[in-house]
């Protein structure tokens, strides 16, 4: 931290807590209230390059190979993952993006909430995270940032974590997210690269967030309405599954920008299996349906439709709404989990006791001639 007290470059942070200098904000921020999603273009997991894009430029870059490394950029993964001893592996990711909620203390606990998702999702436990800020000084009041902190803070210490420090800039636009350490024995791990066809698709949360944050932008959705998306952003993907169930889990991922069947997709060819969506069984938070219906809608809706179109079949026996909800970017999203059939009940019980809205939502299929994503 510098010594006038402005947050720039590296910081470490031995205690929760952060010191911001007075900034100099326009006249009114003081009283007026502070629309984050105004601020920006596009708000959270939708603001991500499109994932066909995003697939195609990660192919043209080198790839890394070490026999130390044991999960790299070769299926799109949720995290890297590297052997420290044969008992002991290293679980490494990050996440940051522009605000998705208007209440600075939800967003910054959405934000923390979705960065350590990832070490969930790969079977591990999170030790540390370190803050990635961009921030508008003179754009936005002090109290933004200590409420961002004061979020981030509850959530990254209710996912038994431990925030230690970060790295900041000075911007003309709110980013705001963590790089997330954790750890895992690496026979436990997760990956998406382990389903196995008759395995049971399970999801912990319900979907909606892409279009209900993008009717807030607009004007559309009042904060009321996104009472339990918000709620589900904010929960951490913490399974605590015992040994037992945990080892029934073939392969995981979690379900961001995008959406269910662009995560679906990537298990699928990490793989080489088909998954077969019961569109009907999946979960929808309160007010998406009428959302997407009134037409409120991200770029990453598009995109994503566009990044899986090839590679679905089933998509002519649903109607639009149906279809958007499967491509709806999703922010802080649920455990996408592939599991054993024989302990799948036992496996959804004991997530739905911390998740509600867990559903059994898919099933995993011979590839065979077929595409590797079927709705029915």
């Amino acid at each position: 931290m510098a010594e006038d007290g402005v947050v720039t470059g590296h910081w470490t942070a031995p205690k929760v807590s952060l010191e911001v200098a007075e900034a100099t904000p326009p006249a009114d921020a003081a009283t007026a209230p502070v629309r984050l999603t105004n601020t920006v273009k596009k708000g959270g997991c939708a603001a991500k390059i499109a994932a066909g894009t995003l697939s195609r430029l990660v192919r043209s870059l080198p790839v890394s190979t070490h026999p130390d490394l044991l999960v790299g950029t070769e299926h799109l993964d949720d995290a890297a993952v590297w052997r420290l001893t044969p008992e002991l592996a290293l679980i490494q990711t990050l996440d940051f993006f522009t605000p998705i909620l208007d209440d600075p203390r939800d967003f910054g606990a959405v934000a923390a909430a979705n960065a350590i998702s990832d070490v969930f999702a790969m079977g591990g436990r999170p030790l540390s995270a370190m803050t990635i800020l961009a921030y508008p000084l003179g754009m936005l009041p002090d109290s933004v940032l200590t409420e961002l902190m004061a979020g981030a803070a509850e959530v990254i210490e209710e996912a038994g974590a431990v925030l230690v420090g970060g790295h900041s800039i000075e911007d003309d636009t709110l980013k705001f997210g963590f790089s997330v350490a954790g750890v895992a024995h690496p026979d436990r791990l997760w990956t998406n690269a382990g389903a196995r066809p008759g395995d049971v698709v399970l999801l912990t949360k319900a979907i909606g967030t892409g279009t209900l944050s993008a009717g807030l932008k607009a004007g559309e959705v009042g904060a009321d309405a996104l009472r339990e998306a918000v709620a589900s952003m904010r929960q951490v993907n913490r399974s605590d599954l015992p040994d037992d169930l945990h080892a029934a889990v073939h392969a995981a991922t979690d379900v961001t920008g995008f959406g269910l069947l662009g995560h679906a997709l990537h298990v699928a060819r990490a793989s080489e299996v088909a998954i077969r969506i019961h569109p009907g069984s999946v979960p929808l938070l309160a007010g998406a349906r009428e959302a997407l219906a009134a037409g409120s809608l991200t770029r990453a809706h598009r995109t994503n439709g566009e990044y899986v179109a090839q590679s679905v079949a089933g998509r002519d026996a649903l109607d639009e709404v149906a279809w958007l909800t499967l491509v709806d970017p999703q922010t802080s999203g649920g455990l996408f989990l592939c599991v054993a059939p024989e302990r799948a009940d036992a496996v959804a019980a004991h997530l739905a006791a911390r998740f509600p809205r867990t559903s059994r939502i898919g099933v995993v299929e011979e590839l065979g001639a077929g595409l590797p994503l079927r709705l029915a």
